[in-house]
Formats: structure tokens, sequence, C-alpha cells
């Protein structure tokens, strides 16, 4: 797992040296930060159509037998600012890469013929967003929010591949790269069971409909939090997200699609 990134830290300490004590919803806290880890289940498809590339479509699970679970460490910060109101800040990153090869001797008409081929593949991930965050109240025990921000993801895939028989051989590179900043949209409720129980959802969507970079990315997290100390608690979450992108260059079109679904767990700080 990655350390958390160096100015996400300045801005906890800010956060949490600066909160002040004020009558909020149960639901919420005056400042929390998470840290922790995911672990997905990962289902990876890249393709480039071009001059060189011409269709090729690669699952790195299915395709290359790459281990789809993969822990990842991510981190949130949660700051209320006003008595209803509040920004989030969070991110993770993800990589994976990995290869196949194959060698044989085939016999065809009544020739001996040596082949070997290989296929390399690369995929790169990071994502993060930041939120303001507008919170109602219809009951005592319930909070219901709205959150307008911007999200920024870094996404990059790269297939190589190859074949030679009898010492003649040819090879082809594909790659598919992109990165922008996008409008966020969050949806989110919280429960509080008690002082030290709670329950909360959250749905988030980010759009890039028009430049060289278009996609979307999806998220829904349902989660538990408990406090059996006043400052200190975890959190257990299941999340889906999908994500969806293309990049259109001058010669050729790059496709990357991303589905992780899993568990969450983190060690919860608040004031």
């Amino acid at each position: 797992m990655r350390c958390m990134p160096a100015w996400l830290a300045a801005v906890a300490a800010c956060a949490f040296a600066q909160a002040a004590v004020a009558d909020i919803p149960e639901a919420l806290d005056r400042a929390s930060l998470s840290v922790g880890g995911f672990y997905p289940t990962v289902d990876t498809r890249v393709s480039a159509n071009g001059p060189a590339v011409a269709g090729t479509d690669l699952s790195f699970e299915r395709d290359l037998g790459i281990d789809n679970h993969r822990g990842l460490a991510s981190v949130r910060l949660d700051l209320l600012v006003f008595d209803s109101q509040g920004f989030s800040i969070g991110g993770y990153q993800y990589s994976k890469g990995a290869g196949s090869t194959l060698a044989r001797d085939i016999e065809f008409g009544g020739n001996d013929y040596n082949a070997s081929a290989f296929v390399e593949a690369h995929v790169r991930l990071q994502t993060y967003n930041a939120a303001w965050h507008w919170w109602f109240t219809p009951t005592v025990e319930d909070v219901v929010g709205v959150g307008l921000g911007a999200a920024y993801y870094d996404l990059k895939g790269v297939i190589d591949g190859g074949i030679s028989v009898n010492g003649h051989s040819a090879t082809a590179h594909g790659e598919a790269e992109g990165n922008a900043i996008a409008p966020l949209l969050m949806l989110g409720w919280r429960h509080a069971f008690s002082g030290n129980l709670r329950g909360y959802a959250y749905f988030s969507g980010v759009k890039k409909p028009s430049g060289t970079v278009t996609g979307h990315l999806l998220n829904g997290t349902l989660g538990m939090e408990y406090y059996p100390w006043r400052n200190l608690g975890f959190a257990l979450e299941y999340s889906a997200n999908n994500l969806d992108l293309k990049a259109n260059k001058e010669s050729w079109e790059g496709r990357a699609s991303m589905h992780f679904y899993g568990p969450s767990a983190y060690v919860r700080l608040r004031l």
C-alpha cells in the first residue's frame, strides 16, 4: 500500500487543528480522517485501433490469467466547515501488469515450424476527488446530502504483442492513455443508530462528454462505522465502481474499461 499523499496529510493536519466544537447532527462529525484499504475484484479491458494495432482487444484477467484481486491503499478526509456544510477529499491508485508467452513446435504439410508468441500488458489508474456537501436533517438520527465538486482521473493501458515463426517475427504495440478533470455529483445518506454506531450510503458520478478524452466513472458505497472510543473507530464498506474512458488521437483510438467491486476496511479518527 502507498502512504498518504503529502498534500492530503497537510490538509488533514490543518483541518483537525482548526476544528471547533459545536452542536451538529449525531450522524456527522466535525472532522474525520479515514485511512485503510480497498480489496476489490477487478475486470480490466484495454483496446486500441490504429494502423499498427487494428482490433487489439485484451482482457487482463481472462486473456492473461492475471489475479483479479488487488489491495489498494485508500484515504479520505471529511470536514464540516459549517454545521450543515463541509467538504471531502479522497482518492486511490491502482496499477497492474503481466505477460504471457507461448512456445511450441508445429508440424504442417510435412514441415516442422518453431513458433513462439508473447503478449504483455499494463494498466495504471489514479483518481482523486473533492466535493462540497450540503447536509439536511429529515429526522434526528438521519442526514441526507448532496455534493458538487470535481474528480481527476489518469488512466493508461498498454499492450505489446509479438509472434515468431522459424526466425521471422512481427510485433505490435497498442496504448490508450488519458487524464482529465470532470464535474462530480455526490449523493449521501447517514443514519446514527447510537453515538458509537452508524450506517451510511454514498453514490457519486463523474462524466466527461467532450475533448480528446471522454468517459464516466460511477461509484456506489454502503458502509457501517463503529467507535469503541470517542475519537477512534473502525469502518467496513462495500463498494462497486464502473470506469469507462475513451481517448481519440490523430492516428488511433484507445479505450479502457475497469469494473471493480469489493470490501474496504478503515481506521477512522474523528473530532
